[in-house]
């Protein structure tokens, strides 16, 4: 019986490869061959009334079945493909650019050809016939055989429905065949060695890697589960640590304030910085602490500031408002809440009130999920987000018990809400709304543009289309380029980083749309606290982490050769005060540069006509299994002289 039941998983687990493969070619091929634009409606949208913070998309109205999605989330993920960085490529997609004169409203038609498909025959009675565009654990046993398999799909030319209809179908299909296929393996105890930590194995498409939440690395992974069944919460233990963790950077974030220089009231501004992550309350990398440090440091100088991103998590201290909004995007009206904290940087003292954050979260089921990033539905989520940010100066009462109005300042921060800047231009200014209001989008890596399949505009909350077109590159649409296109000012995190972006490598596909924003374009380079990261004052160099006291400063550095051998000895390295070390901390992907030290590793241990092999390296990140595996066999082959944390 078992080598029956083997038998028929392996077929099985054949036939979903094939149908992934044979599925990229449908949705590819099949639902956006060719696309043109036509003008816009004659429909004019309802006028918005500066009197009032509703829009016609956005409304005060209570509705509790919208929070109805938070509930179907899981069953929902079981039958959409991923998106987010995953690429759906289109292998035939043609498009008229509007002309320079044609109206700014745009409305966006896709009629469909479909390409033949050629079938291939299987031994399954039941044909698949949907695409699949996520990669599969493979079980651990070897199939006897292999199956060739495809499924034959057809699809009238003109009905681009029936083509859609098919698609969504055949996901549907296979999900649940998948499903049907962990149980039974479950029920005779078959089970995969996970591929990631705490990641089970399973048939069904996999998720884009998620990150930690609450900046905690036991948070990073929901724990082992088959498809269908909802991860239990994290442990207590693990979400009061994170808290303590928080509460305690926050409040160092206020005694740290006390040296700040106010600017005079008539240079102050009121600055909302919009981001999916701000530290310390969420993190999965430099995003969330630029989002969290320049505020501090802008509050410091006197300017209202406002934080707004998602609620990952019900943070301690963070209060709801009671103020709700309510948006239509993908078809469906998603209800949110605002949620606030107020974050004190400067204490009150000589005459001077205290100065802070007013960090601003969003609320929706859609957020409260295991990771932040890689979700089946991240085109609405982050849509969702866009129309929430631009509510909330006018919706959250936090100053003084004053809404911050539209005479605002938007640092937008990557692609997550590269909507933002579109979104105001044909939604809120059109109508008379922040006119005084600007938007800087500031680009932290080309290499994530935000790509998805086009949807309809409707599915982002734009009635009319207008500036859709902006959005559009490589068959697809990129968030990114919304941002760079439709913001007042573009900033990078560097001055070398503009010029690299500039380029076909570094732009990433991009490179024209930044040329064409060259005389908006800027490279402001990325600043520390100096005070958190001071040597002199470092928690981390005091006795408590290093048996004994290892400050030191510019003036007196002697101390920094205690710190070196303190390294070496935690680290498993060879103790020597004058030996050169190379640190690399930061993710394990192409755009970090991380492939080009993996590639000169042996040539760094080794002496030759270049070096002398007198070098130690330490690495320490997470990213892509094949640079991760790299660096494991590099550290066993030089014990002692590189070391990888991964």
């Amino acid at each position: 019986m078992m080598r029956t039941v083997v038998l028929f998983l392996a077929v099985t687990t054949d036939l979903l490869c094939s149908a992934s493969n044979a599925g990229v070619s449908l949705r590819s091929s099949g639902r956006f061959a060719s696309l043109r634009l036509r003008g816009g409606s004659s429909q004019t949208p309802t006028p918005f009334s500066a009197n009032s913070a509703a829009l016609p998309l956005s409304q005060n109205a209570e509705n509790p079945a919208v929070d109805s999605y938070a509930a179907s989330s899981a069953a929902e993920d079981e039958y959409e493909e991923p998106v987010g960085d995953n690429i759906v490529k289109a292998d035939q997609i043609l498009f008229e650019e509007p002309s320079p004169d044609a109206a700014a409203n745009q409305r966006f038609t896709a009629p469909v050809t479909v390409p033949f498909i050629a079938p291939v025959t299987a031994p399954v009675t039941a044909p698949v016939t949907a695409p699949v565009t996520a990669s599969f654990v493979a079980p651990a046993f070897t199939p006897p055989f292999t199956a060739p398999v495809t499924a034959p799909v057809t699809a009238p030319a003109d009905d681009d429905d029936d083509v859609v209809q098919a698609n969504d179908q055949l996901e549907k299909q296979v999900s649940e065949l998948a499903a049907s296929y962990d149980k039974l393996a479950k029920s005779y105890g078959i089970k995969g060695k996970p591929q990631a930590p705490q990641v089970a194995m399973s048939f069904a498409p996999t998720r884009t890697a998620s990150y930690s939440n609450l900046n905690e690395v036991a948070l990073t992974h929901a724990p082992e589960s088959y498809e269908g069944e909802v991860p239990p919460a994290p442990p207590q233990e693990l979400v009061d640590a994170a808290n303590a963790k928080m509460a305690q950077k926050l409040t160092q974030d206020s005694q740290m304030g006390e040296t700040s220089q106010l600017l005079p009231p008539e240079e102050r501004m009121k600055i909302i910085i919009v981001a999916s992550e701000v530290a310390p309350f969420s993190k999965s990398g430099g995003l969330a602490d630029v989002s969290d440090k320049l505020g501090v440091a802008l509050s410091r100088m006197g300017h209202k500031v406002m934080t707004v991103a998602p609620l990952y998590w019900r943070y301690d201290g963070v209060e709801g408002t009671g103020k709700t909004k309510e948006f239509e995007v993908m078809k469906c009206k998603y209800r949110i809440e605002y949620f606030h904290k107020w974050h004190e940087t400067v204490p009150a003292g000589n005459g001077f009130p205290a100065q802070g954050i007013d960090h601003v979260f969003v609320q929706q089921g859609c957020y409260e999920r295991w990771g932040m990033y890689g979700h089946n539905d991240d085109l609405m989520r982050f849509a969702l987000l866009s129309w929430a940010a631009l509510e909330a100066p006018f919706s959250v009462e936090c100053d003084d018990g004053k809404a911050y109005g539209d005479d605002v300042v938007f640092l937008v921060n990557d692609w997550m809400v590269g909507l933002l800047p579109l979104i105001m231009t044909s939604h809120y200014r059109r109508y008379g709304c922040y006119e005084k209001a600007r938007t800087v989008f500031d680009i932290h890596n080309m290499g994530y543009c935000g790509n998805f399949k086009i949807p309809e505009p409707r599915d982002l909350g734009l009635p009319d289309g207008t500036f859709f077109d902006k959005l559009f590159h490589a068959n697809q649409i990129k968030l990114l380029k919304g941002g760079i296109e439709m913001a007042d000012r573009v900033v990078t995190v560097s001055p070398s980083y503009k010029e690299e972006i500039l380029t076909p490598e570094g732009g990433f596909g991009l490179h024209d749309a930044c040329r064409g924003r060259h005389p908006h374009l800027d490279g402001v380079l990325n600043g520390i606290d100096t005070i958190e990261w001071n040597p002199e004052t470092d928690q981390y160099l005091g006795k408590a982490f290093q048996g004994f006291d290892n400050y030191f400063s510019a003036a007196d550095p002697s101390n920094k050769v205690s710190c070196k051998l303190h390294l070496q000895a935690s680290m498993h390295l060879q103790e020597h005060k004058d030996i050169p070390i190379i640190c690399f901390i930061g993710r394990l992907a192409h755009q970090k540069g991380i492939d080009v030290l993996c590639d000169v590793l042996d040539w760094l241990m080794t002496e030759n006509s270049g070096v002398t092999g007198w070098v130690q390296v330490i690495c320490m990140g997470t990213g892509t299994d094949e640079y991760a595996n790299q660096l494991r066999n590099a550290a066993g082959r030089y014990h002692g002289k590189i070391v990888a944390h991964i």
